[in-house]
């Protein structure tokens, strides 16, 4: 039994949808007001993933539930030696790696505020160590994801 779940850009509320095959479910994404015209189960799988989280096809119940579960994991913060090999591994600055995580600032700021994440630094308001926080952790993994996928296509 196929599940969907769509997050509205435009709502807190998701429309979680089931029915008993994956045509019916491609008619009921159809009828919603926000889907554009989505010709096949393929398109509309896109669609879902191009959606706020915890959008998404699932092949049942089962493993709809097991990945909105999985949102409510903490995420851990990599190592100042992690961060530094991942942009490196993208050959970025440290003040564009910012950007790309979501920081803001001058390019100094940018590039102070990864140094201090990458040798592990000790903030001296609150004496606390300087880490990514969940949201640019998560962004940093997209990155690094989007890069391999890129070399996997690459080989095609």
């Amino acid at each position: 039994m196929p599940v969907a779940i769509v997050m509205s850009n435009g709502s807190a509320i998701p429309a979680v949808l089931s029915e008993n095959t994956e045509s019916a479910l491609l008619d009921a994404l159809r009828n919603l007001s926000d889907a554009p015209a989505l010709k096949t189960a393929h398109e509309a799988r896109q669609w879902l993933q191009s959606l706020p989280a915890p959008s998404g096809w699932f092949g049942s119940p089962t493993e709809a539930r097991a990945h909105v579960q999985r949102m409510h994991e903490p995420v851990p913060a990599p190592s100042g030696d992690e961060v530094r090999h991942a942009r490196e591994s993208l050959s970025m600055s440290r003040a564009d790696f910012a950007t790309a995580l979501g920081f803001g600032g001058n390019t100094n700021t940018r590039h102070k505020l990864m140094h201090d994440i990458e040798v592990e630094a000790v903030d001296r308001k609150s004496g606390r160590q300087r880490v990514l926080n969940a949201q640019a952790t998560m962004r940093m993994r997209a990155l690094l994801s989007d890069a391999s996928i890129d070399a996997v296509k690459s080989h095609d």
